[in-house]
C-alpha cells in the first residue's frame, strides 16, 4: 500500500496484473478509474477494486491536486518496480524494454491511457 500524489492530469496505460488485485482509495481530487468495461468517476472517499487479470487504468481529472491510496494484494514485485521507476529507470528504456520491465514485475500493458481510449 502506498500513497500516490498527482499534480498533472492523466495516469498509466491500460494494463493487467497477472497475480495481484489492485484497489484505489481516493484521498483528494477526482479520478476516472477503468476496470474491465466500467469507468468509475471517483472522488475523495470513494474506493474502486480491480481484480487480477482484468485490464484497468486510472487518470487524475480536473484542477487541483489528486491523491490516491493504492493497494496491491499480494504485493509481489510492485515495490521493486516503483523503486526503480522513482530512480528514473523508464526514462532510458525503449518502449519494448519498458514492456519487458513491466512483465518482469508481474504486469503487462494492454492499451493506451484512459484519456486516449475511444469512448
Amino acid at each position: 500500500m502506498y500513497e500516490s500524489s498527482r499534480v498533472k492530469e492523466g495516469g498509466p496505460a491500460l494494463h493487467t496484473h497477472f497475480d495481484q488485485d489492485e484497489m484505489w482509495y481516493v484521498l483528494e481530487g477526482e479520478f476516472l478509474i477503468k476496470v474491465g468495461d466500467v469507468i468509475h468517476q471517483a472522488k475523495a472517499g470513494d474506493t474502486v477494486f480491480g481484480p487480477r487479470n482484468v485490464p484497468h487504468c486510472f487518470a487524475k481529472i480536473g484542477k487541483g491536486d489528486g491523491r490516491l491510496l493504492m493497494t496491491f494484494q499480494p504485493a509481489g514485485k510492485m515495490e521493486a518496480f516503483f523503486q526503480k521507476v522513482s530512480e528514473g529507470a523508464l526514462k532510458t528504456m525503449s518502449e519494448a524494454e519498458q514492456d519487458k520491465f513491466r512483465e518482469e514485475h508481474g504486469f503487462k500493458r494492454v492499451g493506451p491511457p484512459i484519456n486516449q481510449l475511444k469512448k
